[in-house]
């Protein structure tokens, strides 16, 4: 059993906890959060053992195996390497980290340690997004015509959006950290991050990027299209905090089109033809959507010495290492700089 200890206080927080009790291979032991209050109520609400606002109690703990860190993008590089250092494995919220650099000396580090560092990037380790895979693959063998590519859409009207255009409209400092570029936020490093994950995974490094972005006055991204350009087809990516989207996606293949619907979680996939005729292939609603990514870490963690996980371990790596060299170049397309 993993004995874990998590960073933040957020939804997400609560709902990755949700599903490490459930799976019954973790045993939270601690919450952390500089709001000691905040901390007190989530560890009270799950039967935690202890919460703390100094992190150091968290790190130094002997009875902590690994950290989950779902803090501020901003903060993930210092509070992972922190984690690292104490000689933890690290879950870390997706974007993991605001540069390639980051990424690579974390990771650098964690191997020195001996330890583990994971992207918590909860649809790619669903059984959804496994079999949508596996349809896409198939199909691909199958194609009578060149592929041409897909539209991968998100857009997700964000509850601090009224926040944050009042505080341009008024002057103020204090932005929301989703619309803030010191923090890290924009709607590419908080949601555009998922369906690059899966046009990454299902077709690779794209020779060229181009992101399309519409700016706040603080010269955050709040909507925009982005471009990733292949040999012989493109993919293009719809991602906005700014606004709220029903459209799936979708991936043409001859005739028919696979129709996702929520990118965020793979909720259900339909293949449809020219003819109309409709085949729904996935519609698997899980009770917690972590609950996939939980069993694979914890797996992973304690049969280090398998070499089939360490074979996983280190695809689920170069994947993550893939998509923040694609992030950072879509941010320089787009005149988008961090801190």
């Amino acid at each position: 059993m993993i004995r874990l200890g998590t960073i933040g206080t957020s939804w997400i927080t609560a709902q990755f906890i949700e599903a490490a009790q459930a799976s019954n291979m973790y045993h939270v032991r601690a919450v952390y959060s500089r709001q000691a209050d905040k901390a007190c109520e989530l560890a009270q609400r799950y039967g935690v053992d202890y919460y703390s606002d100094e992190l150091n109690n968290l790190l130094f703990d002997p009875e902590i195996d690994a950290i989950y860190v779902a803090s501020p993008n901003s903060v993930h590089f210092e509070q992972t390497m922190r984690a690292i250092r104490a000689g933890k494995h690290v879950i870390v919220e997706k974007p993991m980290f605001s540069s390639v650099e980051q990424w690579q000396e974390a990771h650098a580090l964690a191997k020195k340690m001996n330890v583990m560092l994971f992207e918590a990037v909860v649809h790619v380790h669903g059984a959804n997004y496994k079999r949508l895979k596996q349809l896409v693959n198939m199909k691909r063998e199958e194609l009578q015509r060149p592929f041409l590519g897909a539209n991968l859409n998100i857009g997700q009207y964000s509850s601090k959006y009224t926040a944050y255009t009042d505080a341009m409209d008024n002057h103020l400092e204090s932005v929301p950290n989703v619309f803030n570029l010191a923090m890290s936020g924009g709607t590419l490093m908080d949601i555009g991050v998922y369906p690059l994950y899966v046009a990454i995974d299902l077709f690779g490094i794209p020779s060229s990027v181009r992101y399309h972005a519409m700016k706040g006055p603080n010269a955050v991204d709040l909507f925009g299209n982005i471009i990733l350009s292949y040999d012989t087809y493109q993919v293009n990516l719809f991602i906005s905090k700014a606004v709220h989207s029903v459209m799936p996606s979708e991936i043409y293949m001859d005739d028919e089109t696979i129709v996702i619907e929520g990118i965020t979680r793979i909720d259900k996939v339909h293949v449809i033809n020219t003819k109309g005729q409709t085949a729904t292939v996935i519609e698997y609603k899980p009770s917690n959507p972590m609950a996939g990514e939980v069993e694979h870490f914890a797996e992973m963690m304690m049969k280090r010495d398998d070499v089939h996980q360490q074979l996983l371990y280190e695809n689920w790596t170069q994947l993550s290492l893939q998509v923040a060299q694609v992030m950072e170049d879509i941010r320089q397309s787009a005149n988008l700089k961090l801190n």
